[in-house]
Order: structure tokens, then sequence, then C-alpha cells
């Protein structure tokens, strides 16, 4: 979040003032031009058979018919700071257009881009996605000077509603790039020049990123007295993979160029002013395919029905339950403390406005009495309060708080053990949402045996039901492992299995198997070893082990961590996902999917919840 007019840090190339300056500034935009070129003309399908996708360089002719053949305007997108063109067959191009101010953020532009992606992602004619700027810079960030009344100058005296206004200002500033993050359509930004400040915000939404050899990129918020929590702070440590070099970066406001970026992971492609023979079949990797479709999705993880999960979110967390509480839902929340905490809440409410009716208030407090309340609040008053002296939560530690909904009452579980019953005290058909906030941070919350909502707003993409990963039986809570459950029925296409779960501080290895009880064979083997900060993958056919899977983006078991495991069993693959996030994908070694009717689970690990 930066300011439009351009700072001296802005431009370290225009400093010299020899020619040879302005020739490589002239050949790296050239580079930039070409690199968008390249994206727009072959992000596509070319036949429906091999829905691969090559980028490949273009001749010098066809370099000189793309620089110079207009684009197409995409219908029904007009807008003020954003220009959308029809790059070429199923490629939507969106671009940035404030070449003038750097292409800073309007308050404009954070209406538009919403409105700009809900429509895409309705459009089926679309299949891609390609984010650009306008001009010499990708962005310079948000624009102070359009935006200053609103961030740094808030209307009023109470600091409570000061801090209110601000809150629902920052939360449609994330809904800005959320909105992103959740096309079904891939999205790829290609980033030239300066990416600063809510660039970064805006590229760690998108899918994948290239970006031309001038690009460079700050989190710059920390600089104007702001925290960068618009989308850089939450994505980028999954996207590199690196803590420390993100609160590096968020700190110290510096410059990371395109060559850091590139060995870093934030970037996955850079380009050279000649664009180097860059053959991949990207495709194969974005989209989440069993068979060819008439329109292809981006490879995201789709949740299985009565299983809605929300991961990473940011509090205060005031959202809708899934279709409603109901007998024999239950709600999971994982995260982790502060270090400084004195309380936190959960609250089942009954409406998203303030004053709504708490059908329950769960509120840990630590202020020298350590204790849980529990309590309701109907018709603007606080109800009768219940205590338990007794704390369930440790400062600073990971934690899973489960509340069942029974017939009679709320059944709190932390940790595994059942802590405390509430009785209701409204009908459970009036309670419609869910809030939480206070000193915590959270990585997931689950609603499981709901159902999902016919729809969901703007933008939402109903799921075809034959697309649906499926599930049968009822769930299994708490069990002990070794843990052995028959899979009736088999292996299917769609058949996803959930495994929830923690990984205790001194686990060494735990093991997943889907078996062929017959005869000891394994579809899939997989095994993280901790000690080794490895997660293998195999099979056993025939009493021989095949060749190990080791390479991973990320490892989702870490010791003192829950994790959130869905596998899910394709055509031609297993695709596993981990806390939200693709995982890796395991080809089919065994192909009598039919005969794998076992899941087995053993090791160093505490299982929390398995659906199958």
């Amino acid at each position: 979040m930066v300011a439009s007019y351009p700072p001296p840090w802005l431009f370290p190339v225009c400093r010299a003032s020899s020619a040879s300056s302005w020739v490589a500034m002239a050949a790296a935009m050239a580079a930039s031009r070409s690199l968008r070129d390249l994206l727009m003309r072959r992000l596509v399908a070319p036949t429906p058979q091999g829905l691969s996708l090559c980028l490949r360089p273009l001749s010098s002719a066809a370099q000189d018919e793309a620089s110079t053949a207009a684009p197409r305007e995409a219908p029904g997108h007009s807008y003020e700071s954003l220009r959308v063109t029809a790059a070429q067959k199923h490629i939507l191009h969106v671009q940035l257009n404030r070449p003038e101010k750097r292409n800073a953020m309007n308050k404009a532009f954070w209406r538009e881009m919403v409105e700009c992606f809900n429509k895409i992602a309705q459009d089926p004619d679309c299949r891609a996605v390609v984010i650009s700027g306008a001009g010499k810079v990708f962005t310079a960030g948000i624009d102070l000077m359009d935006m200053a009344s609103e961030i740094l100058q808030p209307q009023g005296d109470d600091v409570a509603r000061i801090s209110w206004n601000l809150r629902n200002l920052i939360t449609r500033y994330q809904e800005t790039f959320s909105v992103i993050e959740k096309c079904p359509k891939p999205v790829i930004a290609a980033i030239h020049g300066a990416c600063i400040g809510a660039g970064v915000d805006l590229i760690t939404a998108c899918d994948i990123r290239y970006c031309a050899q001038d690009a460079f990129f700050q989190v710059k918020e920390v600089d104007i007295g702001l925290a960068a929590d618009v989308g850089t702070l939450q994505r980028l440590p999954k996207i590199i993979g690196n803590q420390s070099l993100v609160n590096e970066l968020a700190f110290t406001c510096r410059t990371m160029m395109a060559d850091e970026a590139l060995a870093s992971g934030l970037v996955r492609y850079k380009s050279h002013p000649l664009p180097a023979i860059y053959h991949h079949s990207l495709l194969l990797h974005l989209f989440s395919l069993d068979e060819p479709p008439a329109q292809p999705l981006k490879m995201a993880y789709v949740p299985a029905p009565g299983y809605q999960p929300t991961y990473n979110p940011t509090l205060p967390y005031n959202k809708p339950i899934p279709g409603g509480l109901s007998v024999g839902m239950s709600v999971y929340i994982q995260g982790i403390t502060s270090e400084h905490m004195r309380r936190f809440c959960v609250n089942f409410v009954a409406g998203a406005h303030p004053g709504s009716d708490i059908a329950f208030h769960f509120n840990p407090r630590f202020d020298g009495w350590d204790k849980v309340v529990f309590n309701s609040h109907l018709g603007g008053k606080w109800g009768s309060e219940e205590k338990k002296r007794s704390m369930p939560f440790r400062k600073g530690t990971h934690f899973e708080l489960v509340f069942m909904v029974l017939a009679e009452h709320y059944k709190v579980v932390v940790n595994g053990n059942p802590f405390y019953e509430f009785g209701h005290r409204l009908p459970l058909q009036l309670v419609t949402h869910l809030q939480v906030e206070g000193d915590v941070e959270l990585q997931s919350i689950n609603f499981i045996g709901g159902t999902q909502p016919l729809g969901q707003g703007p933008g939402h993409t109903q799921q075809q039901p034959s697309s649906l990963p499926t599930m049968e039986g009822p769930p299994v809570f708490n069990p002990p492992v070794p843990f052995r459950k028959r899979l009736q029925g088999g292996l299917t296409v769609r058949r996803t299995v959930i495994i929830k779960g923690f990984v205790p501080f001194t686990s060494k290895s735990f093991v997943i198997n889907f078996m062929v009880e017959s005869s000891g064979d394994l579809a899939l083997h997989i095994n993280p070893r901790l000690t080794e900060g490895l997660v293998v993958r195999n099979s056993c056919l025939n009493g021989s082990w095949g060749s190990e899977d080791r390479k991973l983006s990320y490892n989702p078991f870490i010791p003192g961590q829950f994790f959130d495991l869905s596998i899910r069993c394709g055509m031609d693959r297993f695709k596993v996902y981990a806390n939200g996030q693709h995982l890796f994908d395991f080809s089919h070694r065994l192909l009598a999917l039919q005969n794998v009717d076992m899941l087995e689970i053993n090791g160093d690990v505490t299982l929390s919840y398995i659906q199958v």
C-alpha cells in the first residue's frame, strides 16, 4: 500500500542518465511486452483431446503481428481502472489500466476487481486469465492520494466506531483479492517493473506468477504505518515456504529482485530480453481433470458434501454456517493461542448484524482466575453465566476445539477431551452465523455434517453433482491408532477420504495405507518421516515396493501442529490436499481400484476425525 506518485526508489534505472541505461530500460520493457504477448497467445489448450499448454518463443513475424494487432474488448467488461480484452479464444487479459498513475489502486479499483472476477467466474467461454499492468510498471500499490481519507484519516472520535469502520474497510479490501483466489479459472500474473505494496497482495492471490527480468517486489506497507494484511501476510508464507524471509520483507520493506523472486518460489518463470524456449504442459498441473471436460476448472480444493472448510480465516470471523445449524453437525476450529492471550470467544449467532441474539457464547479467559465462561445473549440481555475453572488452553500452543451439536445441548471437546455441555437456550434453526474473535490465530474452521447452501452470492459457480467428491458412511471421531477401516465397495472415482489429526512433538513417522486386504497390496502408501522432513509416497504390489516419490513444494506435517488431509481417488491418479492446498498427485499403479478395501493408519500420530 503506497502512494501513487513515483518515489525515488521506484525506478533505480532512471538514476543513470547515460544512453546505455535508457537502452537497457527499453530492452527490459520490450521483454515485458514480449512476455505478456507470449502468455496471451499460448495460454489455451489447442485441441480438446490434449488440453496441454506449451509456451514457445514466437517468430519475429509473429511478435510483430502480436504487437500491432489490437486485442478485442471483452463484452460486458467496462471499467475505469481496468481494461479487459479477449486476448485469444478462451483467454481473458485483465490489465491494471492507470499507467499515468503507475497503475495505483484507487477507490474504483477495489470495487471493479470484484465485479470483474465475479463475471469471469461465470463466463463459460473463459478457461484462463492473465493479469498484467499497463505502462512501465505492474503497480505502485495503493493510491494514497485518492484513498488517504479512508485509510489514514478515519472520521469521528469514538475509538470503537473507528475500529469497526476500519475493520469493514480492510474486509472489503481483502475480498478484492480473495475473489481472484476463488476464481474457478486459472489466474496468471505477468509482472514487469515495480510490484509494490498491494501489488504483492494481488499476485499472491494468483495461481501462477511469471515476471520479466526488470521486475522487483516490495512489501511496502510498514513504511506508512500499515500491516500487509490484505493478503501478503496470509498467503506469502505458503507460497515461498519461508516465514523468516516473509518477516524480513515485511519488516524492512527491502526490494526483492527478479532473480531472488525466482529462487524463493514467488515466481515460476523469469524471462530474459529474448525468452528462451519454455515447454511446459501447464494445464496438467493447473486443472483437476479426471477426464477431458468441456470447460476445465483450475485444480482447486473441492470439499465433499457435508464437509465445508475455511482455511486461515482472518479475525474477527463472522460468516454464515453452511446450511444453518442442525443436530448432528460438528464445528472444528484449529489454531494457536497468542503468547500474550487474555481471552477469545466463539459465538453461535442468530444473524449477521451487531446486536443479534447469541445462542451460545464460549469464552476462555486468562485473567488471573483462569476459567471458561459459557452464556447466551438474548433480547439484548446476557443470560445466567456458567463457568468452569479449568483451562484447557495454554498460551502459545496449538489447539483443536470441537462443538458437537446434539439434540439437547452443545458438547465442547478440546484437544480430543470432552470439556463441557451447554444446554440449548435458542432453537437451533434460528442460528445462522459463527463468530470468532480474540487472542488466537486460526488455521481452519470446518463445518462437518451440514449441507451445502444452494447459492453463495455473486460469482459462485455451482458444481454439478457428478463432479463433486463423494464420501460414504458416518464419520469416526477420535479413533485410536493403529486404525483400520473397511472401504465398502472399494475405491471408486471421486471417492474422498478425510483425515484430521495432530502430529505429536515426539513423532518420528507414521503411515497411511490404502490396501487390498486379501493380498496386502498397497495402492497408495503415504509416509511422513518427521525426522527426515520427508513425505514419501509409494505402492507395494505383489510383495515388491515401487519407486518412491519424495519431492513436495511444502510439508504440512509439522510436530506440534494439526493437519487436515483430503485424499480423492480420480480416474487415473490420487489427488491429495493438505489444509486446503494441493499437496501431490499419485498416478494409479494398481488398476483394480475396486479391490482396494481397507484404510490403515499406523505410527506416531493422533487422529481426531476420519470419514470415508
